[in-house]
């Protein structure tokens, strides 16, 4: 595009260029070399003036325009984003002619812009107005009704069409999972995500060579109707051949082995060699995992499965500090073994000293089965001092634990013995060999910071007088925890609790299968299971609890917040002893990089006192 101004100064140039001025009064030739000269040097000044005044002359011409358009808020994103007379709106080198070639062709771009919407058939009014070298661009747009789909047709030919009922339910399933079905407004992006799904859903499983051999798409403005139609060619259908595995050193075949879905001779599945990429990855042995098949058209039924690792080392140590109010002072050592007997069993022992609690154990955890089960084994000694009980504890158990998905389930056997010494009271001992389910299902935007979502956890378990215990019991507990935005920067926070212990006595039942609340993590404003069963001069734990907690959460800033809270609930070892105990306050939120962390200030109302409570993590 030229510039007007431009062509002004360009013409000057060129007159500055041809300059010469008439001599004539004889003079010698060294004279008139002088003067030569002296033409040459006023060409020059010339031309450097007129490059001098080319912006004073740009400036003073230059050009500009806006535009109007009336058209439904549904397209105008689309249109004033995409349409070229808006994109050369502020551009520099525009001019009366390149405006008025732009406004021509506009109708046109406005057409194939609405086309991509499904809409075919646009009404467009347009005009070009000079209001004293103010240019002005008007549209008016209707853009009809849309084109919506008439029909599907969706085929596979290749290994697929063998005339299965398996391959002909599957396609029944492709055809109903189709994202563009008949009546829908007919969007030329929709239409190109509706092949792609296709073309996935045929590569993900078994033909991992399929491609698109055809696609069409038939529009009639005038009847505003689409008639799609796509095939796609399987090609042969593959089956996994034998797993080769390298990298490994320190463990053996069977740690990777175990954790292999797949079965030679099985169909090939996307899925499974991804699942197989992920149980690798998840466990500890290694820290680099690059699971792949390699796909020859030639051996369609030997698909051979390579599996790179790198592994991690079999021993280390670690150390950790910390504080809470429910518990006091932390420090902590952990060992761990990855290769325990070297059968890549994983030895972990621990040893926790707090203000409050000491905890030293062991457990042995094998690698998961092919299924996805974890077992383990474990052993722990505990002692704790809270409210005026200490309890000295010894056990040993095993549990089978499995993650599918969004759903955590574990079964356990555990034997354990106790000893209470109560203030005030007599002391006594216990022992329960117990059978124990939980299971937990943790569906939330993001587990370390939830902000959406619901976690829930149910647990049964039990033990019998007949089985190496003092006590016939069941105990039953659950917990929900539920995340909700509100607005832009807020959420809430809504938790709740209830257990029940039935027996026909708290007595003989070990501490870990009763109810205390109070604390952080339960009903602030009162100390760490300060609310249960008074007996002497200590609190000990009842058979039913019930907590509640609603939170408000402001953020402030992104990791910086502000929250709400009330807190109601208690223990008891009767339903008719059961008295709520109430805890409201604020607090302080943190994002930090190893948890969210929180600070609260609660008053217990029934104590009437105000007690701070610090935490770090989400515990559930």
């Amino acid at each position: 595009m030229q510039n007007p101004a431009s062509t002004r100064v360009l013409r000057l140039v060129q007159k500055a260029s041809a300059l010469s001025i008439p001599v004539d009064i004889p003079v010698p030739t060294m004279l008139r070399r002088e003067a030569h000269a002296l033409r040459e040097a006023v060409r020059v000044a010339a031309l450097a003036v007129c490059l001098l005044l080319f912006p004073v002359f740009a400036l003073a011409q230059e050009f500009g325009y806006s535009v109007e358009m009336k058209v439904p808020e549904a397209q105008r994103k689309l249109l004033e984003e995409y349409l070229d007379i808006y994109q050369w709106q502020d551009n520099p080198r525009m001019n009366p002619e390149q405006l008025r070639l732009l406004f021509r062709n506009a109708p046109d771009n406005i057409r194939e812009l609405l086309a991509t919407e499904g809409y075919f058939a646009p009404t467009i009014d347009s005009a070009l107005e000079d209001k004293a070298g103010k240019w002005l661009v008007r549209f008016t747009v209707e853009p009809g009704e849309p084109v919506r789909v008439a029909s599907v047709d969706v085929q596979v030919r290749g290994a697929f069409a063998d005339g299965s009922e398996a391959n002909a339910a599957r396609l029944r399933k492709l055809r109903e999972r189709w994202s563009l079905p008949v009546g829908a407004v007919f969007r030329q992006k929709q239409w190109e995500e509706a092949k792609r799904a296709a073309l996935r859903d045929l590569l993900a499983e078994r033909y991992p060579r399929a491609e698109i051999v055809s696609s069409e798409a038939t529009v009639d403005p005038t009847t505003r109707k689409a008639v799609l139609a796509v095939v796609l060619d399987s090609g042969p259908a593959f089956a996994f051949g034998a797993t080769t595995i390298t990298g490994l050193k320190r463990y053996p075949n069977a740690t990777v082995e175990r954790l292999n879905p797949i079965e030679p001779g099985s169909a090939y599945s996307q899925s499974k060699l991804l699942d197989f990429q992920a149980r690798l990855q998840d466990s500890p042995y290694f820290s680099s995992v690059q699971a792949s098949a390699q796909i020859d058209p030639a051996r369609p039924a030997d698909v051979p499965v390579r599996v790179e690792v790198v592994e991690r080392p079999s021993r280390k140590i670690g150390f950790g500090i910390g504080a809470s109010t429910n518990t006091g002072a932390r420090g902590q050592v952990e060992y761990q073994h990855l290769n325990f007997l070297h059968r890549a069993w994983r030895l972990t022992t621990l040893l926790k000293v707090e203000t409050k609690t000491q905890l030293l154990s062991a457990e042995v955890q094998v690698p998961p089965t092919p299924r996805g089960y974890l077992d383990s084994a474990n052993a722990f000694s505990e002692r704790d001092d809270i409210e005026g009980v200490v309890v000295t504890k010894v056990g040993i158990g095993a549990k089978r634990a499995r993650v599918l998905g969004k759903i955590e389930t574990a079964l356990a056997v555990q034997y354990q013995t106790e000893r209470r010494r109560v203030e005030g009271a007599e002391s006594d001992r216990s022992r329960a060999l117990t059978l124990n389910y939980s299971w937990t299902r943790r569906d939330v935007d993001n587990l370390l910071y939830p902000t959406r979502g619901t976690l829930l956890n149910a647990q049964v378990g039990g033990a019998a007088e007949a089985l190496l215990s003092d006590r016939n019991f069941v105990r039953t507990y659950a917990k929900a925890v539920h995340h909700r935005p509100l607005g832009d920067r807020g959420g809430l926070v809504l938790r709740g609790e209830l257990g029940a212990t039935l027996a026909r006595s708290r007595q003989g039942i070990p501490s870990d299968f009763l109810f205390r609340a109070g604390g952080d993590q339960s009903v602030r404003g009162f100390a760490y299971r300060s609310l249960g069963v008074k007996e002497g001069d200590a609190i000990v734990g009842g058979r039913y609890l019930g907590v509640a907690s609603a939170e408000y959460v402001h953020w402030l800033k992104p990791n910086w917040g502000a929250a709400l809270f009330y807190d109601v609930g208690s223990a008891a070892d009767q339903l008719r002893d059961f008295s709520l105990s109430h805890g409201y306050g604020v607090g302080a939120r943190w994002k930090s990089p190893v948890g969210p962390l929180n600070l609260d200030v609660a008053y217990g109302q029934e104590v009437r006192e105000w007690r701070l409570h610090f935490s770090v993590g989400f515990a559930f």
